[in-house]
């Protein structure tokens, strides 16, 4: 079916189901699947490493398969690159390669990570846990240098931990996070930018993490590494860290986001799902949280194919970005059940919906838009909001000295319309508050309110929606106050 028809079709649908709808969540396209019209996967996709709009890479993975899948130009109905058998057969791997004595199979990878440069990061479970990285290359996934080149893309021996989550900064530092963590104190691991890496595989990040002992399945960072986020399984939570690559990490105490105990798949209310995949979006300061259950395989009774729902962050605090939950959650069970009539059931006339929910990963393009999978349906999902999304304002870290004194700075500039930048420093770690009120006393912002390390910080203002006058940044870091007035001037 044309792009024009199913879109039309999809229109006709969403107005029955949904009558006039505010801005919300929208899906553009699932790549398609049947044994006739073979624009997925191929087989068990837990996740999905996104290089730029409409161009990705999905991961097929399971006991005995383990291999990525390309897309350039992607849609419903195209979009994959190369000749994937429908089901392949059983001991399907991709191979990591340094041209000479070393081969390394894919296996038991369950996320991946690609950056704009092309380079795919995949967090492996083979004897040495490699970080395994790869190049997509004029369509095609290379292990190896093309012919004529002398380079050879890098890997990393992480230890004898099972790893599952990676992420990547802005710097192209990489982050990978132990699959469960009980005993140990490295569970995140720091790694410098590949282009640094020696050929020392076995070479000692450069930083570490120590979480609780539990089971992590989710990891993003935002673009500074100044805060990293862990999706804790088990507990059904999100945990947030701050600080550097340089001074290490703390555990916020303001962010907390945890799910309802009554958030569970209808049909099996004793199942209880958690977070999964993580995905920071900036310039928002958005964490978007991939919910559902993992490693449960469907039944004839659909399973947990009733439940799988992304929810939408505030990055400072935790708190939904939005009490609309159109705005705040993508429910995609119900968006799937909304067009098909059914948790199961996939039908090409469609090309927004997917069937078989389960929702285990999601990342972000450049332009906002955010990308899932199925599991079980074999196949990625682009999503877009058709609105504009709020924006939080983040803190981070300037230099990596550490001041003398407690300081607030005067804000820059001043006058400002419509944000401004305050900065401040802390001699020692301290629960700071930074705060900003009108000329009535009344809180307008809360810029900060959580533990930091020792350092010089700056933060921004934005006064959208407020009116001209006087304002007042006040810093609260242990016994040390201070006020700064600022002029909003539209």
């Amino acid at each position: 079916m044309g792009t024009v028809l199913r879109l039309a079709v999809f229109l006709g649908v969403m107005l029955v189901v949904i009558g006039t709808a505010s801005a919300q969540w929208v899906e553009l396209y699932s790549t398609f699947d049947d044994s006739g019209h073979r624009n997925a996967t191929t087989h068990n996709t837990p996740s999905v490493g996104v290089i730029k709009e409409n161009m990705f890479v999905a991961l097929v993975s399971n006991a005995t398969r383990c291999f990525m899948v390309p897309y350039v130009n992607a849609d419903s109905a195209s979009g994959r690159v190369g000749d994937w058998p429908y089901e392949p057969p059983a001991e399907t791997y991709k191979f990591w390669d340094d041209g000479g004595f070393w081969q390394i199979k894919m296996q038991m990878a369950f996320d991946i990570v690609a950056g704009p440069d092309s380079f795919i990061y995949v967090p492996n479970n083979d004897p040495d846990h490699n970080i395994l990285v790869f190049k997509f290359i004029n369509d095609s996934i290379f292990a190896v240098p093309r012919p004529g080149s002398t380079s050879v893309f890098p890997r990393r021996q992480t230890g004898s931990n099972g790893i599952y989550a990676i992420a990547l900064d802005a710097s192209g530092y990489v982050y990978v996070c132990n699959d469960t963590t009980t005993g140990v104190t490295d569970d995140i691991k720091i790694y410098p930018p590949i282009s640094q890496w020696s050929e020392n595989v076995d070479e000692l990040p450069l930083g570490t993490v120590d979480l609780p002992d539990g089971i992590y399945k989710g990891l993003t960072v935002n673009p500074a590494g100044t805060a990293l986020f862990v999706s804790d399984y088990v507990n059904r939570k999100v945990i947030k860290y701050s600080g550097s690559r340089t001074t290490g990490y703390t555990q916020s105490t303001a962010f907390d986001f945890t799910m309802a105990a009554d958030d569970t798949v209808p049909e099996y209310t004793a199942l209880r799902p958690g977070p999964i995949g993580l995905a920071y979006l900036s310039p928002n300061n958005i964490v978007a949280v991939a919910c559902d259950v993992w490693g449960f395989q469907s039944s004839a009774t659909n399973g947990t194919y009733s439940y799988g729902r992304i929810y939408l962050l505030n990055a400072n605090s935790g708190a939904l970005i939005s009490q609309d939950t159109l705005v705040s959650r993508i429910d995609q069970a119900w968006w799937n059940y909304s067009i098909m009539g059914s948790y199961a059931t996939r039908d090409i006339m469609y090309g927004n919906a997917s069937g078989y929910t389960s929702t285990w990963d999601v990342k972000f393009d450049e332009q906002g838009n955010l990308y899932s999978q199925s599991n079980y349906g074999w196949n990625v999902e682009k999503w877009t909001f058709n609105g504009t999304l709020p924006s939080f304002t983040g803190v981070g870290p300037i230099g990596s000295t550490f001041p003398e004194g407690f300081r607030l700075e005067q804000n820059y500039p001043n006058p400002f319309n419509p944000s401004t930048t305050i900065e401040f420093a802390l001699p020692r770690s301290e629960k700071v508050l930074l705060t900003v009120y009108d000329v009535l006393g009344r809180e307008v912002a809360l810029l900060v309110n959580e533990e930091k390390p020792a350092g010089t910080y700056r933060a921004t203002f934005e006064a959208k929606g407020l009116p001209s006058g006087t304002y007042f940044a006040t810093l609260r870091a242990g016994s040390f106050t201070s006020t700064k007035s600022m002029i909003l001037l539209k």
